[in-house]
């Protein structure tokens, strides 16, 4: 059976040729290869606009997994792109929950997460620890994060993020070093905010 929509076909809304089903897991199945919603890009514009921490491609397919199943009662309202917007953050916010949950109960990280190896590198840790590193950054107020997310994963100087923030610089350097700061705390080790620019 192909799952490929007839584009020639009037929809009942934008989207629908995807969305509509009768089961959550024939939604997902055609989401899989709905490229033309673009899933991948949607999700990797969003955790880089809300500064956030998690690997693309499991947010990726947690997000098409909540759509699939709040799919079965939508009906063009909101329009596509904000259903779809609410169903990557609403995934966002729960995997970060998911990661607090884990750290707290001990769960193993699974080592994979290109972003919390990437994170680690960067941060002259092992990946054991990137979980813990995001779930701090994360966690932060959305101006600290977004520094910091800028400065430390973006690996942008404070001169470039003061000019795209609009923030003072001396504010970016002090919520920066703050999280560098409560980073150290988490790990137990001295980073050296000079080795960031700081």
């Amino acid at each position: 059976m192909s799952f490929r929509p007839d584009h020639d076909r009037e929809e009942e809304y934008p989207g629908a040729r995807w969305l509509r089903g009768n089961s959550p897991r024939a939604i997902l199945t055609r989401l899989l290869s709905a490229h033309e919603l673009e899933f991948d890009s949607r999700v990797a514009a969003r955790l880089e606009t809300r500064a956030i921490v998690l690997d693309p491609q499991r947010t990726m397919l947690r997000s098409m997994a909540l759509t699939a199943r709040r799919a079965i009662s939508y009906r063009g309202e909101p329009p596509l792109d904000v259903f779809l917007a609410d169903c990557i953050d609403r995934s966002i916010d729960d995997l970060i929950e998911e990661d607090i949950e884990a750290e707290r109960s001990g769960v193993p990280l699974e080592l994979h997460d290109r972003r919390y190896v990437e994170l680690a590198q960067s941060l002259g840790v092992e990946p054991i620890h990137a979980r813990r590193i995001a779930i701090v950054l994360n966690t932060r107020a959305d101006a600290e994060r977004r520094a910091a997310f800028a400065v430390l994963i973006q690996r942008k100087s404070l001169d470039e993020h003061t000019r795209t923030s609009g923030q003072p610089r001396e504010a970016v350097r002090t919520m920066v070093r703050d999280s560098l700061r409560r980073l150290s705390r988490a790990f137990g080790i001295e980073i050296d905010p000079q080795e960031y620019g700081l």
